[in-house]
């Protein structure tokens, strides 16, 4: 599982880096973009040298189901495939979906993004694992048709995920599948880290 909020912050910044092609990704920049970011929302001056090379092993690896093509060439770090992102993988081991939930739950104060809320609401839901009340969104199993008002501001993270969720469901019980090892679809839909980056 990731060790802590600030290693998933570290992975987001990376990929937005690698992704980037006016970027030119030498390890010391990819220390001093994680350092900037850090330093905004968590407080955190700088990122050494270590830390950068160990992500980018986590990141290359299966550990987290990333499994990233990145190449290093006179020192320039890349992505081998230019449409590769992070935010396209899926999450295929239930344990680690509980592991993010369990994260996020227990940095829920320190993360400071609207999303996180629907984000818990629907891993919950995924899970079977319950969150505090506390970190549900604001008014939540409140009918939708008493909430409706003119000035009520659409969330588009909370819609697209709740859709997808949804989808997920109707096309395959994510995560269920082993409760019936011998019925396992030939394709299997699974969650995102597009929308646990979007919550951070």
């Amino acid at each position: 599982m990731p060790t802590n909020l600030n290693a998933l912050l570290r992975y987001k910044i990376i990929d937005e880096c690698l992704s980037n092609p006016q970027l030119i990704c030498t390890i010391e920049v990819l220390m001093d973009k994680c350092a900037e970011k850090l330093s905004e929302h968590q407080g955190i001056n700088s990122i050494s040298e270590r830390t950068i090379r160990n992500d980018i092993r986590i990141l290359r690896s299966d550990a987290l189901g990333f499994n990233s093509p990145i190449v290093i060439n006179q020192g320039v770090y890349t992505y081998s495939e230019s449409s590769y992102s992070l935010f396209g993988r899926p999450i295929k081991e239930l344990d680690l979906l509980k592991d993010i939930q369990s994260l996020q739950v227990a940095e829920f104060d320190a993360i400071q993004n609207e999303n996180l809320p629907y984000l818990l609401i629907q891993l919950a839901h995924l899970t079977a694992q319950k969150i505090p009340r506390r970190c549900a969104p604001e008014g939540y199993e409140i009918l939708e048709s008493k909430k409706l008002m003119a000035n009520v501001k659409v969330n588009h993270y909370k819609s697209n995920m709740e859709s997808y969720v949804y989808s997920l469901w109707k096309t395959n019980k994510p995560y269920r599948w082993f409760e019936k090892p011998f019925k396992k679809p030939k394709e299997h839909i699974y969650f995102k880290w597009e929308y646990v980056f979007e919550a951070l």
